[in-house]
C-alpha cells in the first residue's frame, strides 16, 4: 500500500504507487500516461528512466501486511491544524530517532533503509529529483539575469558585436552545455 502525502496531510492511499502519483497530480489516465512518457529518458544500457522532476508532494510504502491497522495508529501521531486539517507525523527521515534499523543477511544496510519501529518505507527518489530540478532552476535564473545585463545591446537601434553575440549565446547553452548544477562553467563576458 503507497501513502501520498505534503506537509504531513495525506492526499492518497493506493496499492500502487502510480496511482498516488495520478491522484496527487489530479491528471487522466491518458494525462498521467502521456506525462510518463515525456519524462523517460535511456540509461547507457538502454533502459527506461524515469526522473520525476519538482514534485512536492512525498510517496511512501507502507510495508506491514496489516495495512489498516498501521493506518490506524496514525492516529496515534496526528495533530489538528486549523489551516490544513489533520496532520500526520509520517515524514521519512534516513536518521530515525529510537529505532533499530534491520539488516539484511549479510549485517549491511538495505537500501532504502527499513526500521523496526517503522512500517513505512521512503523513497527518496522523488525528493532527490525535485532538488536537482531546483538547483537547475537557480541556474537558468542566473543565466537568465546575465543574459538580461545585455539585453540593451540587442535592441534594434545597437549592432551587437560578434563577441558578445557569441557570448550571449554560450549564455543560452548553460543548461545543456552542463551537467552539474552545482559545477556550472560560465563563459566569460567580453
Amino acid at each position: 500500500m503507497y501513502i501520498s502525502h505534503k506537509n504531513n496531510v495525506i492526499k492518497s492511499i493506493e496499492d500502487t504507487e502510480w496511482k498516488c502519483r495520478l491522484r496527487v497530480k489530479g491528471m487522466t489516465l491518458d494525462e498521467y500516461w502521456a506525462w510518463i512518457a515525456s519524462i523517460t529518458t535511456q540509461d547507457d544500457d538502454g533502459h527506461d528512466v524515469i526522473t520525476y522532476p519538482s514534485e512536492d508532494f512525498t510517496i511512501v510504502e507502507c510495508t506491514d501486511e496489516n495495512v489498516q491497522a498501521r493506518l490506524n495508529q496514525l492516529g496515534d501521531y496526528q495533530s489538528y491544524s486549523p489551516k490544513t486539517g489533520i496532520v500526520y507525523n509520517i515524514k521519512w527521515s534516513k536518521n530515525k530517532v529510537n529505532c533499530e534499523e534491520v539488516l539484511d543477511i549479510d549485517g549491511k544496510s538495505q537500501s532504502p533503509k527499513v526500521y523496526v519501529k517503522s512500517h513505512f518505507k521512503g523513497d527518496n527518489t522523488a525528493k532527490d529529483a525535485r532538488l536537482l530540478a531546483d538547483k537547475w532552476t537557480n541556474v537558468r535564473r542566473d543565466r537568465d539575469r546575465k543574459l538580461a545585463e545585455t539585453d540593451y545591446l540587442a535592441l534594434s537601434d545597437n549592432t551587437i558585436s560578434g563577441d558578445m553575440q557569441i557570448y550571449r549565446q554560450k549564455l543560452r547553452d548553460v543548461p545543456k552545455d552542463n551537467s552539474d548544477p552545482d559545477d556550472i562553467t560560465w563563459p566569460a563576458k567580453p
